[in-house]
């Protein structure tokens, strides 16, 4: 009598032996089933898998129901022979070479089978409603281009909860929307002109003197402004969600930027780092990156570096959709349903290994979409690929691929290193050369790369091109409450979005710098508010290096009389050069050390 097999070497069997289609396995209860303590499936019981079995389970014997029997799916077998229609039986013990009876289903096949051919697509066909291009028909201001995001909804979310939270604490801020405006300037402001104390910009030392910021809005106005700065109701907070505080304001932010999308077909989904340096649950540390401390963020971008979708990220979240397809396809998941919701069509999504899976590429199929990415090696579903160490004996710009039968394709290529790339949108024709530099020939030479590498590099990095714009010019004033960082990192995320559609609807656009300059002057100078006639702040501290060089230190007329440096009486002159009040009598002893 041929020998039984458990559990385990019927999977191994199916996963080597391509010939045989399974429909069903069934499988007898484990030895201690009745056991007061049983070996337990460490997955859901709806949703548990294979990989998922413990021992018990898969050394227990096990029959093989093959495909077959199914009269719709075998009718266009020649070889096909039908049974007589007759009730189930109960499977006997049986090998792999015996056919027991089937139970007349047909169940998805537990392993690909791969071949190698190319994948023929056809494009999506992008947005299916074209933009709304009325709010550019006519010139608009860097300033009026800004505030499509920023409107009157948003400046009064910032305006009420601010005032609320300074009422909890006995202080009445009275905070208007064009005094948030001004303070939102002096924000901006701090990205191209950076001091290493904030209240620098207030001193009336020549050195760091800043008229344009001292002028709209007094220091310690500011200071208080930006210790109550608030988007939220702490009173009604949502316990599970560790950005309750921001999530009003990210809400609505998503919605004017999936509002104002760029027409296009290809979008990125990356990771964004907004740097943070203090303790929060949600702060991470990524070795290798340029800010390696902070939040992260998900983001999904146009190739220029418009972005269209953000969220948070907190770790696990009960309430995340797309859960059983993991924490990073499940929010690719998201952006997509996102932004087919605000602008119906077929989109084709670019990402890196941290979201591909084969298991995505099938549902961004199932929906309509199609998706390429870099794909780490154990998310191929054993795609029979030539290994790394094989390729990179092989001449540079070698690759291999594979297909399956549900539209996806696999490639590796031996470049630099051996990279692998999965796609349902692109395949390996037409074939490109590109430019790399020979280390054994001294010299560039042109090298072969697949269509679907080249998809992924010219479409990959929308993220990251946001992510150098806003950190070139990232604001310098920073505050110590943890969701000071985040909140700021809202307003400059739409203030490059802004720019993002000024460089593509203007025909004369102006570099990132320039626009960030005239919405902060226009901010400053429109909305500031100058101290009132009589007000004087604290006396500044004089540079005393200056004061006993013996140079150029000429007593003038001034137009009204002010109090001495030395002798503190009133008088008519002062010092030109240290610009104090001082007698002619009283020079020579004030500029004697």
């Amino acid at each position: 009598m041929p020998r039984t097999l458990s559990l385990h070497e019927i999977t191994d069997l199916l996963e080597t032996d391509d010939s045989i289609e399974a429909s069903a396995i069934v499988i007898q209860p484990p030895e201690n089933a009745t056991a007061p303590v049983s070996d337990e499936d460490s997955g859901d019981e709806e949703g548990g898998t294979i990989n998922n079995l413990p021992g018990s389970l898969l050394c227990t014997t096990a029959y093989l129901i093959e495909d077959g029997s199914d009269a719709e799916s075998d009718s266009d077998d020649p070889s096909y022979t039908p049974k007589d229609d007759s009730p189930d039986e109960v499977p006997s013990t049986s090998t792999v070479q015996q056919r027991p009876p089937s139970r007349r289903r047909k169940m998805t096949k537990i392993v690909c089978k791969w071949k190698k051919a190319d994948l023929t697509v056809q494009p999506v066909a992008g947005r299916v409603t074209a933009p709304p291009n009325d709010f550019f028909t006519k010139m608009r201001t860097p300033t009026e281009i800004l505030e499509l995001f920023l409107d009157d909804e948003i400046i009064e979310l910032v305006v009420k909860y601010s005032n609320l939270y300074a009422l909890s604490k006995g202080v009445h801020l009275g905070l208007t929307s064009s005094e948030f405006k001004c303070f939102l300037g002096i924000i901006f402001l701090s990205g191209y002109v950076s001091v290493p104390r904030r209240r620098m910009f207030w001193e009336q030392r020549t050195d760091v003197h800043n008229i344009l910021v001292s002028a709209a809005m007094r220091r310690d106005r500011f200071e208080t402004i930006f210790s109550n700065l608030h988007v939220a109701d702490n009173a009604n907070l949502d316990p599970g969600d560790k950005f309750s505080k921001l999530r009003p304001l990210i809400s609505k932010l998503n919605e004017r930027c999936m509002k104002f999308v760029p027409n296009e077909t290809y979008f990125s989904f990356d990771e964004f780092m907004v740097p943070y340096f203090g303790r929060h649950g949600c702060k991470y540390f990524i070795r290798g990156k340029p800010i390696r401390f902070g939040y992260k963020f998900w983001c999904g971008a146009t190739c220029l570096g418009y972005i269209c979708w953000f969220q948070p990220y907190q770790g696990k979240n009960p309430n995340t959709k797309h859960e059983e397809y993991g924490v990073g396809a499940s929010v690719v998941l998201q952006f997509s349903e996102a932004l087919t919701e605000a602008h119906p069509g077929q989109y084709h999504f670019v990402f890196n290994n941290f979201f591909t899976s084969i298991a995505l590429l099938d549902k961004l199929s199932s929906m309509g979409h199609q998706a390429t990415g870099t794909v780490r090696k154990d998310r191929i579903d054993k795609a029979p690929l030539e290994s790394d160490v094989a390729l990179m004996k092989k001449e540079r710009g070698t690759f291999d691929y594979r297909i399956d039968g549900k539209g996806n394709i696999v490639c590796r290529w031996n470049d630099n290193s051996v990279v692998t790339v999965a796609s349902s949108g692109a395949g390996i024709h037409p074939l490109c050369l590109v430019s790399r530099y020979s280390q054994k020939l001294k010299k560039k030479i042109q090298v072969q790369q697949p269509n679907m590498i080249k998809v992924y590099n010219q479409f990959m990095g929308g993220v990251d091109r946001a992510d150098e714009n806003i950190d070139k010019y990232r604001a310098s004033i920073r505050g110590k409450k943890w969701y000071s960082s985040p909140l700021l990192f809202c307003f400059e995320l739409v203030l490059q979005n802004a720019w993002q559609l000024h460089r593509t609807y203007d025909e004369k656009p102006v570099d990132f710098l320039e626009f960030r300059r005239r919405v902060v002057c226009h901010y400053l100078e429109t909305h500031g508010h100058p101290p009132e006639p009589g007000q004087k702040g604290r006396p500044q501290k004089r540079n005393t290096d200056s004061r006993y060089d013996g140079i150029n230190h000429v007593i003038v007329k001034q137009g009204k009389q002010t109090r001495c440096a030395e002798c503190h009486k009133n008088t008519t002159f002062r010092c030109e050069k240290c610009d104090v009040a001082l007698h002619v009598k009283c020079s020579v002893e004030y500029h004697t050390e």
